[in-house]
């Protein structure tokens, strides 16, 4: 990050194997992320790369112009995209020179120029500096530009260079650039770069066809363009910027936390996040707008994951909240949309009519505010970028009056919308609770672990020991045990059932009665890791995931316990199918809609595990959940795993459950 601006580089690449870890070693450690370009080398360069640290992309399709198209493809955002050459021609160390005038708000495009820090043109090659001077008078004249190099050590705000559309897959990539940048009038500066020999041999300056390749190029590009027409700015869309952070319990919506509990607060954050959305959506289609998410927290993938597709999604970056708003605002406009909106996910009362008023108003007022009961506001709207967000007191009554007297010192004219109120504390929760059902007491839990015991008195309280977490309502259903089961489960905290023995029914039971929106069954004899909670929550984020399991671990050791660690993995992750000793877990939605669990005496997990793929995606945990391997010792740990296949086998030829239960039974107690 350079100035909470995330920064990368693309570097294309060739058979630069000698020069690729000099240029790499000389990258100034604030940048973000380094993507190297395998254009078809034949030598080690990508292999170098890699073990530097870099990004590895590979485009076999050969042209300097592809390979840089292939380096942003691979990039999802950043603030500024510097592009380099491989050959250590340039002084990567230089890099704040370019990249400082765009992360300050001074250029849109910052250009190397190796003229200017090398006015004896040492290093370039006579047709280089034939060619550059005879390349920048052209575009000076017909653009009236200042150019004096095209070099392609360069800086480049993404949201600018996406609007350049560009198009050239070779030669004629930096000049393409700079005639557009003109054309649409951006924000365009030199600064002398120093330049050195390169390491090995040009593939254009170096041979006769590269020589006449890239000057018939540069020329036909520069012909091509000035005989185009110039192209008119034509603000055509609108944004709707929502503000909002990841769910994680204990880092969403931490002042809630008081009230109800880390899990309870993220769920919370997540379902105003998904309401927020949802509302978002209903009116961007007819209001010409694009919805995009600023977040913090979590990463690209997991917010997509999340949210789902068709949204742009983007980090909110450093800051505070003014100056995270104000770029998010210059980004939009950078990618010439002519109508900006920010919101927040924090208030229930927020509809699609209010967004409508807002985008109508922007139409004729240049900002518009939506207040909040608290002294700040729920929405803030522009139609032209505008300094409303420096020297505002965030999260204070005096955001609304100190953002009009910022509109007023200014000359804006401002639009204000109905008054709405956000929860952030727990005041605010208890005077608008947004879903009465979900949300309507702190004592309703999120999530509920379902404990099927009988004669487990020696288990059982460590069982619910790993189990407890804020947040959290656990039911031990027991069996008619003989021993103190029942009396210990109490003790330890537990909500107590009874129940004849029969590990579904009593499974069954227990879900009968949890409060939770998430069901968790837990066997007496196995220990959930320690913060199950949290990559649990995670996971269920993504709303095609039905449910899961943990990993398997064992509390045995020795000969073949690894190898049944690993095979027991490859069947839960590959195939799917977890058992009951990893702790399964389910939408409560999901698990009524299935009926339960079957009524049978043996294999009722993996019964269930089969019907509940067909209804969404199953995550099987990194996190191993540790199970006894008391059986294991009792029958032995080759027996076991005979026994278990056998009870799979009939499982998937359907064979009646009598039949199953007697062979297991048989095979259990001789």
């Amino acid at each position: 990050m350079r100035e909470g601006r995330a920064i990368n580089v693309v570097i294309p690449a060739l058979n630069e194997a000698a020069s690729i870890g000099k240029v790499l070693a000389a990258i100034p450690d604030w940048v973000d992320e380094v993507i190297v370009v395998d254009n078809g080398s034949t030598d080690d360069t990508a292999a170098i790369a890699e073990q530097a640290g870099a990004t590895v992309v590979r485009e076999p399709r050969r042209g300097y112009g592809q390979a840089c198209q292939t380096g942003m493809a691979a990039i999802s955002w950043c603030d500024v995209l510097v592009f380099l050459d491989a050959d250590f021609s340039d002084h990567p160390e230089e890099m704040d020179r370019l990249v400082g005038p765009i992360v300050r708000g001074e250029a849109d495009l910052v250009i190397g120029s190796r003229t200017l820090g090398n006015p004896s043109g040492a290093g370039l090659t006579v047709p280089q500096r034939f060619g550059t001077s005879l390349a920048c008078m052209l575009m000076n004249l017909i653009w009236r530009t200042h150019h004096t190099d095209l070099g392609p050590f360069r800086a480049v705000r993404w949201s600018a260079l996406r609007s350049l559309h560009m198009r050239d897959r070779n030669y004629g990539w930096t000049i393409e650039m700079q005639i557009k940048a003109a054309r649409a009038k951006l924000r365009v500066i030199e600064v002398p770069v120093r330049y050195r020999p390169r390491i090995g041999v040009s593939k254009i300056s170096g041979t006769v066809r590269g020589v006449i390749g890239a000057g018939t190029k540069i020329l036909v590009t520069i012909a091509r363009y000035a005989l185009l027409p110039a192209p008119s700015r034509v603000y055509s869309r609108g944004r709707l910027i929502v503000f909002t952070r990841y769910p994680l319990p204990g880092k969403a919506k931490t002042r809630l936390i008081p009230e109800l509990g880390a899990l309870r607060a993220a769920a919370f954050q997540r379902t105003m996040t998904e309401r927020t959305i949802r509302t978002a959506r209903d009116c961007a289609g007819s209001l010409r707008a694009d919805i995009e998410i600023r977040y913090a927290g979590g990463h690209d993938r997991k917010v997509r994951r999340w949210l789902g597709n068709g949204l742009v999604v983007r980090p909110q970056g450093d800051g505070d909240l003014g100056r995270r708003m104000r770029r998010a605002s210059l980004d939009a406009f950078d990618s010439d949309c002519s109508r900006v909106l920010i919101i927040g996910t924090d208030c229930p009362e927020l509809s699609a009519c209010d967004l409508r008023r807002a985008f109508e108003a922007i139409e004729e007022h240049d900002v518009v505010l939506g207040p909040s009961t608290d002294g700040g506001y729920w929405l803030i709207g522009l139609r032209s970028p505008a300094e409303v967000f420096e020297g505002v007191d965030w999260s204070t009554p005096r955001v609304v009056e100190q953002t009009l007297a910022l509109a007023s010192s200014a000359g804006l004219s401002v639009a204000i919308l109905d008054e709405h109120t956000d929860i952030d504390t727990p005041e605010d929760f208890q005077d608008a609770i947004p879903d009465q059902d979900a949300f309507s007491s702190p004592e309703i839990p999120y999530l509920s672990v379902i404990i099927p015991a009988r004669d487990e008195a020696e288990h059982i309280e460590a069982a619910i020991a790993t189990a407890q977490a804020d947040g959290i309502e656990i039911i031990v259903v027991d069996g008619h045990s003989s021993d103190q089961t029942a009396a210990l489960a109490e003790r330890a905290g537990a909500r107590v059932l009874t129940c004849p023995p029969h590990r579904a029914r009593q499974m069954n039971k227990g879900a009968a009665i949890a409060r939770g929106k998430i069901l968790l069954f837990l066997h007496a004899d196995t220990r959930l890791p320690d913060d199950y909670t949290l990559p649990l929550f995670d996971a269920l984020s993504d709303a095609s995931v039905v449910g899961g399991a943990f990993g398997y671990k064992t509390d045995m050791s020795g000969p073949g316990v690894s190898l049944l660690e690993r095979l027991v993995g490859f069947r839960s992750r590959v195939l799917c199918l977890p058992y009951g000793d990893q702790a399964l877990f389910v939408r409560r939605s999901i698990f009524e809609s299935l009926g339960g669990f079957d009524d049978v005496s043996v294999a009722e997990d993996l019964r269930f595990v089969r019907r509940l793929r067909c209804r969404g995606r199953i995550m099987v945990l990194a996190e191993p959940a540790v199970t006894s391997g008391r059986r294991s010792r009792r029958l032995g740990l080759l027996r076991t795993t005979l026994v278990n296949q056998v009870i799979v086998a009939g499982c998937f030829l359907a064979l009646p459950d009598p039949m199953l239960n007697s062979f297991y039974r048989r095979w259990e107690e001789t």
